[in-house]
């Protein structure tokens, strides 16, 4: 399966999942607590498998789609933000590499 299967799978999965669950938004205190968990991953993952890597970048992206597909625009904010200086804490290069646009054009 090549990159943008494995992404709408997980999309897919997440709609699927979604539907099952309320659709009543999520808090601020869920979005930060998943963002660190999934930061964590991102972090522990081994940086050297590229494809392990983008299997945990791909996860968090997910999470936060489920914000956006609920219409939580606040909690997919803070998921970022909160995501972000997680992985900025946990790898300072891993996170230059992930959210410096002008690092990663520069390759």
């Amino acid at each position: 399966m090549d990159k943008r299967g494995g992404f709408i799978a997980a999309s897919v999965l997440m709609l699927l999942s979604a539907c099952g669950e309320s659709t009543e938004p999520m808090t601020i205190g869920e979005a930060r607590q998943r963002a660190e968990s999934v930061a964590a991953e991102v972090v522990a993952s081994d940086s050297t498998s590229l494809m392990k890597l983008q299997d945990c970048i791909l996860a968090a992206k997910a999470v936060q789609s489920e914000y956006m597909l609920l219409g939580d625009t606040a909690a997919a904010d803070t998921f970022d933000a909160v995501f972000r200086r997680c992985v900025g804490q946990g790898n300072p290069r891993l996170a230059n590499e992930m959210f410096n646009a002008h690092t990663a054009q520069g390759r």
